[in-house]
């Protein structure tokens, strides 16, 4: 199977390393802490330090598994015996360096410290390796979290659904961004002609001439951006399946960057991934703000960023869906129910830019806003009416 663009994989090397780095001075200060208690007690040198090494090991065990690699598979003793491995290794390191510091600088203060520092910063640095490439990365072995049947390293494809309404200006620019990006033979892009009265469907059908991994769905007669999802969605072919915009204010590549999320964890089927919007006009943000606070008093779940694309989840989880809005209320139906499914949000930043050609469909004033903000507010209403009247 073809791997992820660089990019993708670099980004989540970074997040990774970031939270492993969190976690690791949380972990340091409790080493630290238990391991001068002991000393104040009179223990030895290496019996105190051993302890509070197994203190912070302990704390980073948990803290990596929840945060920094996000394993939402359930336990399995071979990851125990995977971590009790790279700890041993790392804890050689440590106390071996520790020593080793000991012999050459004395036993003052600043010696005790400098040793400390040297031991910590090597034992980490064979942690994170050692935790990333044999506990709880991507490129382990799932525990259990992998469909059955899948073989192992297998990857998960993906449908990424694009509605277009008289988006004839942009879809040169669009098609071309895809089949940049578009390569691995795991992935797809379905266009959806959502009932257009321009030049779309003759634009479309020259684009496409001898696409495989580029394909489009039409809608006669347009029935609203949700509509248009919906059938392009049906059509959808992959594993994962979501959508994102045609205007190009959101690049297609930041679908590949949320699906290396599915790769990375071990129970993607539970998994439902979102963008996180920057570089919005400030009146846009207020707008966001002020929708998302809305809907999390209205419907008591925290929601933030509603509308932000791309939105992917798996295959399965769309079939759940029960009378899903036709219109832009679909954003915040499927986001809703993957909160009240239980599936774990995982949200990444994406740049959302300016329009290449033409104009927002209904982001055009506050006029518009406001018959966006009363077709939400309504559908909201009705959604928390059906929660309640469900049985528990």
């Amino acid at each position: 199977m073809n791997a992820l663009p660089a990019p993708a994989a670099s980004s989540r090397l970074r997040g990774e390393l970031a939270r492993f780095l969190l976690v690791g001075f949380t972990a340091v200060a409790i080493d630290f802490a238990v391991y001068r208690g002991l000393l104040s007690l009179a223990l030895d040198v290496h019996p105190a330090k051993t302890t509070g090494y197994v203190a912070g090991a302990a704390f980073g065990y948990f803290a990596n598994r929840a945060f920094t690699f996000r394993v939402g598979a359930r336990w399995h003793p071979r990851e125990l015996l995977g971590f009790l491995a790279v700890y041993a290794v790392a804890l050689a390191a440590n106390v071996a360096v520790n020593a080793l510091a000991l012999a050459v600088l004395g036993r003052g203060e600043i010696a005790l410290a400098l040793a400390f520092v040297a031991a910590t910063g090597v034992s980490a640095a064979m942690n994170f390796i050692g935790l990333k490439l044999f506990v709880f990365g991507a490129d382990a072995a799932p525990h259990g979290g992998a469909a059955a049947g899948d073989s192992a390293g297998a990857r998960t494809t993906l449908s990424l659904v694009i509605p277009c309404y008289n988006e004839a200006a942009n879809l040169p620019l669009l098609v071309a961004r895809l089949r940049e990006t578009f390569r691995d033979e795991r992935v797809e892009a379905v266009l959806v002609d959502n009932g257009s009265s321009d030049d779309s469907p003759a634009v479309l059908a020259r684009l496409l001439e001898g696409q495989s991994r580029i394909r489009s769905v039409r809608v006669e007669v347009n029935r609203g951006y949700g509509h248009g999802i919906l059938a392009g969605l049906r059509a959808a072919r992959g594993e994962v399946i979501g959508w994102t915009h045609a205007d190009m204010q959101t690049d297609p590549f930041d679908a590949l960057r949320g699906l290396q999320l599915f790769d990375a964890d071990a129970d993607p089927r539970r998994l439902f991934v979102k963008g996180r919007r920057h570089g919005r006009p400030l009146g846009d943000v207020a707008f966001t703000v002020g929708m998302s606070a809305f809907e999390t008093v209205l419907l008591g779940r925290r929601m933030w960023d509603i509308n932000a694309q791309p939105t992917l989840f798996p295959r399965a989880f769309f079939e759940t869906w029960r009378e899903p809005p036709q219109d832009f209320a679909l954003d915040l139906y499927a986001y809703h129910q993957a909160l009240h499914q239980g599936l774990r949000v995982q949200r990444f930043p994406v740049r959302f830019g300016e329009r290449a050609h033409g104009h927002s469909h209904w982001n055009v004033n506050w006029r518009a806003k406001l018959r966006f903000i009363k077709r939400t507010v309504d559908f909201s209403l009705r959604l928390r009416r059906e929660l309640r009247e469900r049985p528990a």
